[in-house]
């Protein structure tokens, strides 16, 4: 017996916007430079110093807490685009504006990294010593934040920073959507979101700061193997009615043309939604004839009953070839090409279950399977 299912009514742009949406990532990056802000300046520091600090040794400040969650997918120049959600902790009394700062090292090079901090941290010291002996000096905090500017720069995998408005984000926010790039392998990320001290009603106190250090792995999309990007599994599709801006598309990393998912918190569904189901596929062969892959996709349920794992039920194979591409699909262009199903939960018992997708690719032989845990309740 196979689930019922349908087919999702993304946009035709979807297979090739992603390549646009990783490109957002540093779309700001690229406007001219404004006049510096010493207020920000000295904010920049105070959060790159916590970070420093804590790679140092130090505790890590935990004034309000965040999990994180990420999906990883193909981009360009050799790079995953990898979209990521922070999670806070509700009942939290978050500030009002913070600074968001994430930095991603690379384990590969991780003593390089370390001895470049060493570097760096010596010629601030010098720098602010300085200024601290110079009598004409009265703003410390602007004198140390010109030191750090001025020493020699640390190149980290990636990082970011920017200043996030909590109230703008519609007053119950706790969860807060970004996105980075970076090439394969391994790495330690360090997240912190800390309190601007021009927000804080006491400007003597301490600011407030919660930081995550997370270890992620980005697979290599780049290899001739079969691959899946990670898969999406949610009960949240949108389909927006206009092109995104780059503003949009920097804000919520998880709009894709003109589909937008939204990932859920945790992934437990009720009976009576449907459960989309979204990720790309890579480095398939192409027919001779056709030019075009030629795949096919199965989509596979089991749940656990009583602490035992049985087959529940699967949908109809989905084919991925000449005939269902269409004649404008080309990988030579920058087409991807899309998984996905939409299939209502209605006759999906309460209980845990694993889906297991398993592609099969004609042209080559090759086999991919993923697997993706979810529960559904009564809702």
């Amino acid at each position: 017996m196979h689930i019922r299912t349908r087919v999702l009514a993304v946009s035709s742009a979807f297979a090739v916007a992603l390549l646009v949406t990783a490109l957002a990532i540093s779309a700001q990056d690229k406007k001219p430079a404004a006049k510096p802000d010493k207020a920000l300046q000295a904010e920049t520091a105070a959060v790159v110093k916590i970070v420093d600090d804590v790679v140092a040794g130090q505790p890590a400040p935990a004034d309000f807490k965040f999990t994180w969650t990420n999906h990883s997918m193909k981009s360009r120049d050799g790079k995953a685009y990898v979209p990521f959600m922070l999670t806070f902790e509700k009942g939290q009394v978050l500030p009002t504006g913070v600074t968001y700062y994430l930095r991603a090292v690379s384990r590969a090079t991780v003593g390089d990294t370390q001895k470049a901090m060493a570097a760096h941290k010596a010629a601030v010291d010098k720098a602010a010593n300085a200024a601290r002996l110079d009598p004409e000096n009265t703003e410390l905090a602007e004198a140390e934040a010109r030191a750090r500017a001025s020493a020699p720069k640390v190149e980290y995998a990636f990082e970011d920073l920017k200043f996030v408005d909590f109230n703008a984000q519609g007053g119950s926010f706790f969860r807060m959507p970004a996105a980075m790039g970076v090439a394969a392998g391994d790495y330690d990320v360090y997240v912190l979101v800390k309190e601007r001290v021009a927000n804080q009603k006491d400007k003597k106190a301490q600011p407030r700061a919660g930081m995550l250090k997370v270890a992620l792995t980005v697979p290599n999309y780049w290899s001739e193997e079969l691959m899946i990007s990670s898969v999406i599994v949610t009960n949240s599709i949108q389909q927006l009615t206009a092109q995104p801006t780059d503003a949009e598309l920097a804000k919520d990393p998880y709009i894709f043309g003109l589909t937008k998912a939204t990932p859920p918190v945790e992934a437990k569904f009720s009976k009576k939604d449907e459960l989309s189901i979204l990720f790309y596929i890579y480095n398939s062969g192409l027919d001779k004839t056709t030019g075009k892959p030629d795949l096919t996709v199965d989509y596979n349920f089991y749940n656990k009953v009583e602490g035992a794992e049985k087959f529940f039920n699967k949908t109809s194979p989905q084919a991925m070839n000449a005939s269902t591409l269409g004649p404008q699909f080309d990988v030579k262009a920058g087409h991807q090409l899309l998984g996905g199903q939409g299939i209502p939960l209605a006759s999906f018992p309460e209980g845990d279950y694993r889906l297991e997708i398993k592609i099969v690719d004609k042209v080559t032989g090759k086999t991919k399977i993923e697997n993706s845990l979810f529960t559904v309740t009564a809702g």
